[in-house]
């Protein structure tokens, strides 16, 4: 029998590690057969997102080694690798827009590290809508981007008690318009948190 894990959101380490994996790969697949879907995801903390998140992104890896005998392995997919940005905000402690912008800056740059040193200088706190846009620019040039973004409203929980909560407000909504002006360039994009859509106004820009 597997073992059961309640503290391994990582998808590919649940299966290295041959942890019990409930496969809703079927689902996965349903959601990236349509190429240049875009998604959005509310749901209650502790629900699954994260896990959802690195199994979309070892799907877009190519990484089918991983899914060997889930529904997704015979299903007919390319399992072409592409660029993928995921991004994490669930850290984010963020409380005033100064330091919210530092934090995105930040995030952006440990992508950028790791892949596209060339444009580390580029990303800048006070530019952010435009240094997102240059990161998935560099990263578009290995193919289609694929967008991950996990607990994208974690940043302005955090201010809603405080007189700089719409301060943040504007941060975020000018940050998160850049994956609507980079549309051309995506392949996918899903993005997870705790609020409902319409009670955030974060894409008002985005739509």
């Amino acid at each position: 029998m597997k073992d059961l894990t309640s503290s391994v959101y990582n998808f590919e380490k649940l299966r290295q590690n041959d942890y019990l994996y409930v496969d809703k790969t079927e689902y996965i697949w349903k959601l990236i057969h349509p190429a240049g879907e875009s998604y959005f995801l509310s749901r209650p903390r502790r629900f699954g997102k994260s896990l959802t998140l690195s199994t979309l992104k070892a799907v877009f890896e190519g990484k089918k080694e991983l899914f060997k005998g889930l529904a997704i392995y015979d299903k007919t997919y390319d399992w072409k690798p592409y660029p993928v940005v995921h991004l994490n905000f669930g850290n984010c402690d963020a409380q005033t827009p100064e330091e919210l912008r530092s934090y995105l800056a930040s995030v952006l740059k440990e992508v950028a590290k790791n892949r596209y040193e060339n444009i580390l200088a580029d990303i800048q706190p006070d530019n952010l809508a435009v240094s997102f846009e240059i990161l998935l620019n560099a990263a578009s040039r290995q193919g289609n981007v694929v967008v991950l973004i996990d607990e994208y409203d974690k940043p302005i929980l955090n201010t809603l008690s405080l007189p700089e909560s719409q301060d943040c407000l504007k941060v975020l909504k000018g940050f998160y318009s850049t994956v609507k002006k980079c549309e051309s360039i995506l392949r996918f994009a899903f993005i997870t948190g705790v609020s409902k859509f319409s009670h955030v106004s974060l894409f008002s820009d985005l739509n």
